[in-house]
């Protein structure tokens, strides 16, 4: 068949436009994955060389009752290695030289991360607490520490003058168990003691996610961003009721003795400063502890990490005697005339009970026998309680329970009853009136710890109303009344006001000029045990009203610090001193 010219033009007209068609079919199919679908197929490629970052929220800022910041944050750094993203050409001497971490650690890290789907993708970490500095300097090595990646880390700083180190706690790895019941990162740090552990879940904030581009050498090109990255949310702070400038003070008083002291208003259940000695350095726990430093401090004979304000356990002393005078008069066993003669000697069948003054007191009643802590006072009192009563009277002031203070663990003490007592007398013959007389002045089986103590005065300070210890100063006020007489409260506080007001009361270190305001308190001597010669405990417990009707309770035990009345109370005259100069508590 032969062809026409008209019929050859036409067949090139429909190439022509076939050749016009697929070529724009191909530019426009070339526009539409270079332009269009970009980001998409972006994404697709850059996810073969993206790295999944955790990013720490930072940790909510821990002021004082002022708003002075007492914990901070100082950010350190997590070392992680990506095995995928190593080179041959791994530089691990540079790395030991600044880091201490070997060779042989590194390989063994790789080792375990193949037993992990994905292991070779996922960074593993290497160290904690590398500093700024020391990142700095690895990151001029990039290129020969491929692989080597870092994510900052929540960190603690001590801005204040005080140590608190058993009020604030320390931070430590989070273990295996938290990880699984609160879903958090397992190279994270957990508050592990203290108000950090007490409020962890405010404090701790929420993770954020970030991404990482690393090329095909295994350098990272900067972070890639997406739709799935999230910005890390720091945790609540929080106030507490202490007052910075009264704990570095009474810190300062307390250095060189061990034991407890407590300052708080009874008013409110606010607890303005507590201490701890010996205590232990917060600094000290920012990085890595070694497990000899831990150690040390876990073996120490003295136990820095015992908060003993809430957790030791000690004889009340001479304290007692004010629940044994609480209960006599509210029952009306006695009268505030009630009277006995002190000799210095009371005979108990073929016992003889000393009192602490050994030509005795002469003839005493009940304000003079806590004025002066009489004991031939209280072990004739004690004769004329029913034991049952006197039990249930001491649990009702909080002895023998936990106070309810946001700051575990909190010990029980001990409050003995009828059946702890005929056990513990079982093989002696059982237990008899006669070793009531110990208890009368808070010794033998009976054991406290000093923020029981401090409610005891909150009670009477605050005529039977007792409100529950708290160091969140935003925490609900929650109180309980110890519903006596009006005229217990008087009589006991009219026996604190002369134990350190008048002359002859074992309080007397204690008093404060009358342009100030009134002191009111009651010393204890605790023996630790008999017929040896290690010095008793020394207790002052006490508040003070300034003329402004403020009221500041005041607890102090001193480990084998001899007589109530002379160190303890001079003590406690120097923080009221203070706390008379000081504004704004």
């Amino acid at each position: 068949m032969k062809f026409t010219k008209s019929d050859k033009i036409f067949r090139r007209q429909i190439l022509y436009i076939f050749y016009l068609g697929l070529s724009i079919l191909i530019l426009y199919r070339y526009f539409f994955l270079q332009v269009i679908e970009n980001e998409k197929f972006k994404k697709k490629a850059g996810n073969n060389s993206l790295r999944k970052i955790i990013l720490y929220p930072p940790r909510g800022i821990i002021y004082d009752r002022n708003y002075l910041p007492l914990v901070d944050n100082n950010p350190l750094y997590q070392m992680k290695i990506i095995s995928k993203d190593m080179q041959e050409n791994f530089d691990f001497k540079i790395l030991e030289k600044h880091t201490g971490v070997k060779k042989s650690f590194i390989d063994s890290v790789i080792t375990s991360s193949k037993k992990i789907p994905g292991g070779q993708f996922k960074p593993l970490l290497l160290k904690n607490y590398i500093s700024i500095n020391t990142k700095s300097i690895l990151e001029e090595y990039k290129l020969d520490l491929k692989g080597l990646y870092f994510s900052q880390l929540p960190a603690r700083i001590y801005t204040s003058d005080c140590d608190l180190s058993h009020v604030l706690g320390f931070l430590k790895k989070v273990n295996k168990n938290f990880i699984e019941k609160n879903n958090y990162h397992p190279d994270d740090v957990i508050g592990y003691t203290g108000v950090e552990k007490q409020y962890e879940k405010n404090l701790h904030g929420s993770y954020g996610i970030d991404y990482l581009l690393v090329d095909r050498l295994g350098v990272v090109q900067g972070n890639f961003k997406t739709d799935n990255d999230i910005s890390p949310i720091q945790g609540d702070d929080l106030v507490l009721t202490i007052d910075s400038k009264i704990q570095s003070f009474s810190e300062k008083v307390f250095k060189d003795f061990k034991g407890s002291i407590l300052v708080m208003n009874p008013e409110n259940g606010e607890i303005i400063s507590m201490l701890s000695n010996p205590d232990y350095d917060l600094d000290s726990f920012v990085g890595r502890l070694s497990v000899n430093e831990w150690n040390q401090l876990q073996d120490n004979k003295d136990k820095p990490f015992l908060n003993r304000s809430i957790q030791s356990n000690y004889p009340p002393g001479s304290i007692f005697k004010l629940v044994l005078s609480a209960l006599a008069i509210e029952k009306n066993i006695i009268n505030e005339n009630w009277s006995v003669e002190c000799s210095g000697e009371y005979q108990f069948h073929d016992t003889a009970f000393r009192c602490w003054k050994e030509d005795g007191h002469g003839n005493v009643n009940l304000n003079t026998a806590i004025k002066s802590s009489c004991n031939i006072f209280f072990y004739n009192l004690i004769q004329e309680i029913n034991f049952d009563e006197w039990y249930d009277a001491s649990t009702e002031f909080g002895f023998g329970s936990k106070t309810g203070i946001d700051l575990g663990p909190e010990s029980l003490g001990l409050v003995p009853n009828r059946k702890f007592m005929n056990k513990f007398y079982k093989n002696r013959g059982g237990w008899s009136k006669g070793h009531l007389l110990n208890l009368s002045i808070g010794q033998g089986e009976v054991s406290v710890t000093p923020i029981q103590v401090m409610q005891l005065i909150n009670a009477i300070a605050n005529n039977g109303l007792i409100y529950e210890p708290h160091l969140n100063i935003n925490l609900e006020k929650k109180y309980r009344k110890i519903d006596y007489k009006n005229n217990v409260w008087k009589i006991l506080n009219d026996a604190m006001y002369d134990a350190v007001n008048s002359h002859g009361g074992t309080a007397y270190n204690t008093r404060i000029g009358s342009e100030y305001g009134i002191a009111y308190g009651k010393t204890g001597t605790a023996q630790v045990c008999g017929n040896c010669d290690i010095e008793p405990h020394g207790w002052f417990a006490g508040y003070l009203e300034l003329n402004n009707k403020k009221k500041f309770s005041i607890c102090v035990i001193i480990e084998n610090g001899g007589k109530g009345s002379v160190v303890p109370t001079q003590i406690a005259k120097r923080i009221f001193d203070y706390i008379i100069g000081v504004e704004n508590v």
